[in-house]
């Protein structure tokens, strides 16, 4: 997605590698969407729904066992089928909105890389709060990276006796930064969906109307993305 391609296909720029065209392949589609579930999945293990229902298992499906595993693995490929039916539907919807032609995985592929900026944003918002306590480990490996004992002893907080402060961070500073963060990477997804219709339509009327359905796609799926990140803040205030 970077400004260098180093040799690989897209054009120069920032999301320039993005407008390489995608094979038109389930595996190819399958691997995009299962970077948005895997996420997505993570986030809804942490909501109190989820919480809550594990807590009605009976002991045979306690968290740890194997039935409970499976549980879990089977939750998250329905996910991912959900993700297909999901997205495959407002590819179709965009199509026919736009008269594109090819079948709908043709589609369905040229609208995929407009995912990659949000399962790479919604990756990081959904990790921001754990990276920024667990990043304070790095003030005491600054005062001694290497572990050594006759290393000299620098001053706090570059030294073993840093403690990690929970509450570095305020919870309205983690929300709105994700808050920005996602809506920034959903309004890269919609710059390359606008780029993938007016390049596949036959008309600008037609390109309008296309970009309606997957609009609407990236409506929906920013609100569950919020709704997700903020379920672990509402529990912790």
């Amino acid at each position: 997605m970077g400004f260098f391609r180093f040799g690989a296909l897209g054009n120069r720029g920032f999301l320039g590698g993005l407008k390489a065209r995608f094979e038109p392949a389930v595996s190819r589609v399958t691997f995009v969407l299962l970077l948005l579930v895997s996420v997505s999945f993570d986030g809804l293990l942490a909501t109190p729904a989820w919480k809550h229902a594990r807590e009605q298992l009976p002991s045979s499906i306690a968290p740890g066992t194997a039935p409970y595993l499976l549980l879990t693995t089977l939750a998250f490929l329905g996910l991912l089928l959900f993700a297909w039916a999901l997205f495959g539907g407002f590819a179709a919807a965009v199509r026919y909105q736009g008269r594109l032609d090819g079948r709908v995985i043709d589609v369905l592929a040229g609208l995929v890389p407009s995912l990659l900026p949000i399962a790479f944003g919604y990756l990081v918002a959904h990790n921001a709060e754990y990276l920024a306590i667990n990043g304070e480990l790095f003030l005491p490996l600054i005062g001694n990276p290497a572990g050594l004992t006759w290393w000299p002893r620098l001053h706090y907080p570059l030294n073993d006796s840093y403690e990690i402060n929970k509450n570095l961070l305020p919870s309205s500073f983690v929300w709105y930064t994700q808050v920005a963060l996602i809506i920034l990477v959903h309004i890269a997804a919609v710059i390359l969906a606008h780029d993938y219709v007016t390049r596949a339509a036959r008309s600008v009327k037609q390109a309008r109307r296309a970009e309606w359905p997957w609009i609407v796609d990236m409506v929906l799926y920013t609100m569950s993305s919020l709704w997700l990140l903020a379920q672990p803040l509402v529990k912790g205030g």
